[in-house]
């Protein structure tokens, strides 16, 4: 059974939202006082930022703009949408309206379509430059318009353009709303503003990384409007509203100007034209400083059921401590204590379990007391006899820090991608561990377990080895940009599943910070697992990055895992 609890994703700010009908309002409609511009179709060939492509573009020019004033600009991708004046957004018309009220500046219009390339031969289809154009992360189509197509339409209509960034937009749906800020992102000396609609922060060409740039770049002056709808896209290139609910929320942690509109529309211009007008006043409007709400969280006592404490007739484990010295990581040294179950038989192959961190989760007094648990549910028989491996981060020098946690080879083990800390634990750890105890090699049997760093470093060795290990529970996983591992939720969607078991565990009150936002971070990986039809459990609740509320569950999440067994 999947189990997901939803954020509860609020719509933006009061004036946005009386457009919940998404139609286009008074403000899209023909007004007889406004003076109407003029707009004026061409096509450019022959580019030299895109050769081989050629597109149609579209110039408004403001009725007033007689060119003693200096006029703001905005560019539309997939201008041809834009343009129309029966379509979602009717720009001209807005555009005329707002200007004759003194509501927006003088403003030009720059609307431009996509390049294609013609058919090399007769009879076949022309080829479109769309998705490399707009879902490309770098600067090429920003120079395009800025060096390229800008310099024509000035000169060819004499324009006078503010050379203001803050009097330059730029806005698009979709695929065009993810350019529209790669183009900012990268001439951020050029466009201040941004209006992205649906935007395709998803791994279509790369673009779901925007969320850990801005966490991890210095902050740019640009101005951004997000509009995004419940129901939007959710497909093999990702979760738009995830994706763009991460944005925000890494915008809102580097402290840009901006909002976002929620509203619950799907893949479409409706919603973004119907608050279109709002948007264009907004995304020109004096810069206030934001306004950042506190708000006091009450995090529930979670409390340990009976699984977790000690009771009269339970047979206790055994727990043993030891050493080891690494190769595969070399130079560096840990702690691990085994656990082996009094029901064990040196006959019997036993289930294997491995915590990392597993200092935290030995003790009796933790938050997890996950040999407590061990003791009851084998003796109970709802999990197989399993030995544990607690294992403590690998740590240099000669001796080891007070404080466990600060083990100083810890997160480029638990962090990293690729398959050597998996190698460490198979070709180290548990031969070392096999020459005592009797351990199964079959990967139904093995499971892994972690918290933070701990969790994801848990969910890549049996990513990296699904032959050993079938069983994964990651408590508040670290799903985020500490070294890559935001990376997931993208692979999940475009490799095969793979025949591991996995149970998620976060609360939404858990980290924020220049890695990323680590319930978005578990969301994304939730929605990835259920697109790709991987067998998971996801508990979502209210805590902090602690592991109490994932050591609660421990029980439930072990009897979940091997139910298969």
């Amino acid at each position: 059974m999947h189990k997901l609890f939803t954020l509860a994703l609020a719509i933006g700010f009061v004036s946005f939202s009386q457009a919940l009908d998404y139609k286009p309002g008074r403000l899209a409609e023909r007004q007889e006082e406004a003076p109407k511009g003029k707009v004026i179709q061409s096509k450019w060939i022959e580019s030299k930022h895109f050769p081989g492509t050629e597109r149609d573009f579209w110039v408004y020019i403001p009725a007033q703009h007689d060119g003693n004033k200096p006029a703001n600009l905005m560019v539309f991708q997939d201008g041809g949408g834009f343009i129309r004046e029966n379509g979602h957004t009717r720009v001209p018309i807005v555009f005329d309206n707002l200007i004759h009220s003194g509501e927006l500046p003088i403003t030009v219009g720059l609307f431009v379509n996509p390049g294609i390339i013609p058919p090399a031969e007769l009879g076949t289809q022309p080829r479109k430059n769309r998705a490399f154009e707009y879902d490309t992360v770098n600067s090429q189509y920003a120079n395009f318009i800025i060096n390229e197509l800008l310099p024509h339409v000035v000169k060819k209509h004499r324009l006078n353009l503010s050379n203001k960034p803050s009097d330059h937009a730029i806005c698009g749906n979709s695929s065009g709303g993810v350019a529209a800020f790669t183009a900012a992102w990268f001439r951020s000396d050029f466009f201040g503003g941004v209006i992205s609609h649906i935007g395709s922060f998803t791994n279509i060409r790369g673009g779901f990384v925007y969320p850990a740039l801005i966490r991890k770049t210095e902050k740019k002056d640009i101005r951004i409007l997000l509009q995004e709808g419940h129901n939007d896209l959710n497909n093999l290139h990702g979760h738009w509203p995830l994706s763009n609910k991460q944005m925000a929320k890494a915008l809102e942690f580097k402290g840009y100007d901006h909002k976002i509109v929620w509203g619950k529309g799907g893949h479409s211009g409706r919603h973004g034209g119907a608050i279109f007008p709002n948007s264009a006043k907004w995304i020109f409007e004096k810069k206030l400083k934001q306004k950042i709400d506190t708000v006091t969280t009450v995090i529930p006592d979670y409390s340990f059921t009976d699984d977790s404490k000690i009771h009269d007739g339970v047979p206790i484990g055994k727990i043993t401590k030891h050493i080891h010295e690494s190769k595969i990581f070399e130079g560096t040294k840990r702690e691990y204590h085994i656990y082996v179950p009094s029901q064990y038989k040196s006959d019997t192959p036993a289930c294997v379990m491995v915590f990392q961190d597993g200092h935290a989760f030995i003790k009796e007094d933790g938050d997890v007391r996950a040999q407590i648990v061990f003791d009851n549910l084998i003796h109970k028989g709802e999990i197989p006899v399993t030995i544990g491996i607690f294992v403590n981060p690998g740590h240099r020098g000669d001796k080891f820090p007070e404080n466990r946690w600060r083990a100083n080879n810890r997160s480029y083990e638990y962090d990293s991608l690729g398959d050597q800390y998996v190698r460490f634990l198979l070709e180290e750890l548990l031969p070392t561990v096999g020459n005592k105890y009797n351990l199964s090699e079959k990967a139904k049997d093995r499971a892994i377990c972690g918290a933070s760093s701990g969790g994801i470093c848990a969910f890549t060795a049996a990513w990296e080895r699904p032959d050993a290990f079938s069983k994964v529970y990651s408590m508040i996983g670290s799903f985020t940009n500490i070294r890559g591992g935001n990376i997931y939720p993208s692979w999940i969607r475009k490799t095969a599943p793979k025949q591991i078991r996995i149970f998620l565990e976060d609360g939404e009150n858990d980290l924020n910070n220049s890695h990323g936002d680590w319930p978005l971070g578990n969301l994304q990986m939730v929605e990835a697992l259920k697109y790709m039809n991987w067998d998971y459990r996801f508990v979502y609740g209210k805590g902090k990055h602690n592991l109490r509320h994932g050591g609660v569950l421990l029980p439930e999440a072990l009897r979940w895992l091997w139910a298969d067994h």
